[in-house]
């Protein structure tokens, strides 16, 4: 038992610099601001974990958060324990959890005591969390309002020469009807085009573009409306005539459950490194399941693979290297439109050490 009693938890603060600046309805961004959790057990077992967002400098407020005041409640206990040790850290904190960066900082505990857990059991983390599958589809995701039509449409057929049938593209500028009629147009009618508002819209104004996007046949209309209000997104869902996605900024398996019981989404996307880690993403599967909904992903494809795909529910991972890939100690290819799931012990997703150091804030 001593093996896994964790003795040391050490948090980095990291920026990955993107090779051009990116723009959604919400901002411009130049960097991946990224906080990286290692947590050491007395045995020798290293889990991993992480919390991520585009821009910002959330990393240099989450470090200290965790430094002085999550980790002396994690250190001494066993990393077997995942629920417990998730307990440990949210129920004397739920002031400061009740979402955003607190949440973001339990995450990358919780995801880095799953890591030993795998680890330990000598066994990828899908397969602990039910193994559904062994290779996962993914959808391109990109469409920035940065990107000229060019830009947008060459984005678009790089992601379909890997043998990615869908793609994901930006809304909520001036420009939205003719970036989707180019998309239709170029790609074709059995290529899936998503589109992503970003919080963008007003109910009537949502309502207003899912009908402009149904004319085209996009299959998802994503976060058309703040995310906080359950009642617009309920509303908006219950008229359009596009499906409606929504997750990345829905705290805990209790906020999904609200947007399962008022039917207001076809396809729940949680963000691993936000939602409470994967001891929520699991419960978020069970809700796919239970409500016959599609489970998908917000971005870091790396983790999000093992936790999608082992879920019956699951339906495709989001696909964009924010990460540059030699940061990584082992690829994460796709592969006639499928990234396969690691089948080292644990979730498999590590940094190198130059990348650590290199990238450090």
């Amino acid at each position: 038992m001593a093996a896994t009693i964790i003795e040391a938890v050490e948090t980095t603060a990291l920026r990955f610099p993107l090779s051009t600046p990116i723009t959604t309805a919400l901002s411009t961004y130049t960097h991946v601001d990224a906080t990286v959790v290692t947590l050491r057990t007395e045995g020798g077992l290293t889990g991993y974990g992480m919390t991520a967002g585009l821009g910002g400098m959330a990393s240099l407020a989450i470090k200290p958060y965790i430094d002085a005041e999550l980790a002396p409640l994690v250190v001494g206990q066993d990393a077997l324990a995942p629920a417990q040790i998730w307990e440990r850290m949210w129920s004397p904190n739920k002031p400061r959890m009740r979402a955003g960066i607190g949440v973001w900082a339990l995450s990358a505990l919780d995801i880095a005591c799953w890591d030993v857990v795998g680890k330990a059991a000598g066994l990828p983390l899908h397969r602990l969390l039910g193994g559904f599958t062994e290779d996962v589809p993914v959808y391109g995701s990109g469409g920035w309002h940065s990107l000229d039509d060019d830009g947008l449409l060459d984005e678009c057929q790089a992601f379909a020469k890997q043998g990615i049938t869908a793609y994901k593209y930006k809304i909520g500028s001036k420009r939205d009807r003719e970036r989707t009629e180019l998309l239709r147009r170029e790609m074709g009618h059995d290529f899936t085009l998503f589109a992503d508002a970003n919080q963008r819209y007003t109910v009537t104004e949502a309502l207003e573009m899912a009908h402009m996007l149904a004319e085209y046949g996009i299959s998802w209309i994503e976060e058309p409306v703040l995310a906080d209000s359950t009642d617009d997104l309920a509303e908006v869902s219950a008229a359009s005539p596009v499906p409606v996605a929504t997750g990345e900024n829905v705290y805990f398996g209790w906020g999904f459950r609200e947007i399962c019981d008022r039917r207001a989404a076809s396809y729940l996307q949680p963000d691993v490194g936000r939602c409470g880690g994967i001891s929520e993403f699991t419960k978020v599967a069970r809700l796919a399941e239970s409500y016959n909904l599609a489970l998908s992903s917000h971005l870091w494809h790396e983790l999000s693979i093992s936790l999608v795909g082992a879920s019956r529910a699951g339906f495709m991972v989001e696909y964009a290297e924010l990460i540059p890939p030699d940061a990584l100690t082992r690829p994460f290819e796709v592969v006639e439109g499928r990234i396969r799931v690691p089948d080292a012990p644990g979730h498999g997703v590590e940094l190198t050490s130059e990348a650590m150091t290199r990238f450090a804030v």
